[in-house]
C-alpha cells in the first residue's frame, strides 16, 4: 500500500510541476510616464509605451496605459529625461564624398540622447528600478526607440526576477 501511496504522490509531483507554468497568473501592469519622451506629446507616450513594452515577450506582465495623477497599485512608472549630447551638430547642406553609405543614415535625422528609468511597483509597493541611455530620433516609428524600449522592459523583468523573494533560514533557535 505505501509503494501505491509513493507512486500515486509522485504523479501529483509531476502534475503539479508540469502544471505551475500554465497556471502562473498574468498582472496587468499600468505603464505611467513622466518627462519628455521625444517625438511624444504627454497624453500620446503611455498608450505607445504599453503598446511596445507587450512587445517584449513576457507572458506573466500585461500592460496598459495608465494615469500619472492615480497610479495604480501595480504599475511601471516611466521617467525620461533628454540627456546633452556630446556629439555636437554639424549642419550640411550638401553631401560630402565621404558620407556615403551607412553614414548617410546616420547624418540624416537629429538625434537625442535619452536616459530612462524604469521602476516597478507591485501591491502600491517599490520592488526594482531600471537605469538606461541610448540615442533615439524619437517618434512612433523609431525602430531605436522601440527596441531601446523592449530591453529596458526585458532588464526590469530580469531585476524583478532577480530579487529573492524566499523568506531567510534561519535554521534552529
Amino acid at each position: 500500500m505505501q509503494i501505491f501511496a509513493r507512486i500515486l504522490a509522485g504523479f501529483g509531483v509531476v502534475w503539479w510541476l508540469s502544471a505551475s507554468p500554465a497556471t502562473a497568473q498574468t498582472s496587468t501592469l499600468a505603464v505611467v510616464v513622466h518627462g519628455n519622451l521625444p517625438g511624444f506629446r504627454s497624453g500620446d507616450a503611455a498608450p505607445w509605451l504599453a503598446e511596445r513594452m507587450a512587445g517584449a515577450g513576457l507572458d506573466h506582465w500585461r500592460f496598459v496605459p495608465g494615469d500619472s495623477t492615480n497610479p495604480a497599485p501595480n504599475r511601471i512608472e516611466w521617467d525620461f529625461e533628454l540627456l546633452p549630447y556630446a556629439g555636437g551638430e554639424v549642419r550640411r547642406f550638401s553631401p560630402m564624398g565621404e558620407a556615403r553609405g551607412a553614414m548617410d543614415v546616420h547624418l540624416q535625422g537629429r538625434h537625442h540622447l535619452i536616459s530612462a528609468e524604469a521602476k516597478l511597483f507591485l501591491d502600491g509597493e517599490y520592488q526594482t528600478v531600471t537605469l538606461a541611455q541610448d540615442q533615439v530620433k524619437g517618434g512612433a516609428d523609431d525602430q531605436d526607440l522601440i527596441d531601446f524600449v523592449v530591453r529596458t522592459t526585458q532588464m526590469l523583468d530580469n531585476a524583478w526576477h532577480a530579487i529573492d523573494l524566499t523568506p531567510p533560514d534561519h535554521g534552529p533557535h
